[in-house]
């Protein structure tokens, strides 16, 4: 992973201590509701956190923020992973070539796969868990995050998991985590978090185990908002959030990153559209690398801010057939955030002018905002929350 990866993150030391602390709830407690089922009475007491039965195993629509997601497909150079590359043993859809394996764990726990999502992205208001796993020896893994800004572990000990087949889980990490070191407080809104890690056992237990992970996707919901009409997605391809991190090294491409003077309404910091320098507008330009490979329904949700602008061109170029494929939205709303979804799959024309479209495997390694400016005065154009995913269909 190389000495950039250590430094971003906590002590080994100082987590291993932490995970001894952990205080496991005598009884289970209540997550948000899949799909058709109903509303919890209430939400768990403080001596309720930490522990939980499987009750969801796919939240039931897509959030209203991702914060940070690994489909194992392309690694950047400061993104670790607790694991290795398999490319064997995998969840069966269109487009996914890869999952990780875990390895035997140093201390405490027997087991581990995870994540290091660098450059620490932000939590939301009420934040979500969800990934495809692959159990051997147990029905039972603690699921935790590092919050970087409050020093500790947030866990959850969860029971009744499958074995031996891929399976999804969802968990409520807001309402259900508890801290390793026994303290009271939740993840909150703006909070920075770091490690995701899947653990399994107890060190020198004796016991075999086996794990396998796929398609980690962190996520928030603001519940004074309706949810969203979309399932949540089959896969997370690339996400751009803009929170966290120096531009050059984590946000490659042709745009600005701007804060303070986002307009109102931004979440934190946001991709601010810059001149072209063949002239004709401006555009944002973000670079995906390494190219990552789309799914069978490949779209692209975004959050956009437009001043002056009255039309956008929504492109990624397909490095696997050496040609774009855009999609042209006019009407652009003025003066406020708004979000728009693009159908790659089914709605956009190649460049080329034919009429193949984007498919499954197809790896894409830039996406581009071109936009159109209303007239002759000044043209803003700000864009966040940047998520190319494979959708599924609503049933």
């Amino acid at each position: 992973m190389g000495t950039s990866r250590f430094l971003e993150v906590r002590t080994h030391w100082l987590r291993t201590l932490r995970a001894l602390c952990f205080v496991l709830a005598a009884s289970s407690a209540h997550g948000l509701p899949a799909s058709g089922e109903k509303e919890p009475a209430a939400r768990p007491t403080p001596e309720e956190r930490g522990s939980s039965k499987v009750e969801r195993t796919r939240p039931p629509s897509f959030p209203h923020r991702i914060v940070a997601a690994c489909d194992f497909e392309g690694q950047t150079p400061d993104y670790g992973w607790f694991g290795a590359v398999e490319k064997t043993d995998l969840p069966v859809y269109p487009g996914n070539a890869n999952a990780l394996r875990g390895e035997p764990a140093k201390d405490v726990f027997a087991h581990l796969a995870g994540v290091n999502p660098v450059p620490g992205p932000r939590l939301g208001k009420q934040n979500g868990l969800y990934f495809r796993y692959k159990l051997d020896g147990t029905q039972t893994a603690q699921v935790q995050h590092f919050n970087l800004t409050k020093e500790d572990n947030h866990h959850v000990v969860v029971s009744g998991l499958a074995e031996g087949k891929w399976s999804e889980l969802a968990l409520d990490f807001t309402a259900r985590s508890r801290r390793n070191d026994g303290s009271p407080g939740a993840m909150e809104e703006g909070d920075r978090m770091d490690d995701f890690k899947v653990l399994l056992g107890k060190t020198n237990d004796g016991k075999r185990y086996g794990l396998l992970i796929d398609d980690f996707v962190l996520f928030a919901n603001d519940p004074a908002l309706p949810p969203d009409s979309e399932p949540f997605p089959n896969r997370v391809i690339f996400l751009a959030a803009f929170d966290t991190g120096e531009k050059e090294k984590y946000w490659p491409g042709d745009f600005e990153i701007v804060e303070k003077e986002a307009p109102p309404g931004a979440f934190w910091r946001v991709a601010r559209a810059v001149d072209r320098k063949e002239g004709g507008g401006k555009w944002i330009r973000l670079g995906v690398e390494p190219p990552r490979p789309v799914g069978a329904r490949s779209r692209l949700r975004f959050r956009y801010h437009s001043s002056g602008a009255k039309s956008l061109t929504v492109q990624v170029f397909n490095a696997t057939v050496q040609d774009n494929h855009h999609v042209r939205l006019t009407d652009l709303e003025q003066g406020a955030w708004r979000s728009a979804r693009v159908d790659l799959t089914k709605d956009s024309k190649r460049n080329d002018g034919s009429s193949v479209p984007l498919a499954a495997g197809d790896r894409v390694d830039d996406i581009f905002f071109f936009v159109e400016p209303l007239g002759g005065g000044p043209t803003s154009f700000f864009v966040d929350e940047v998520v190319l995913y494979d959708g599924r269909d609503s049933t």
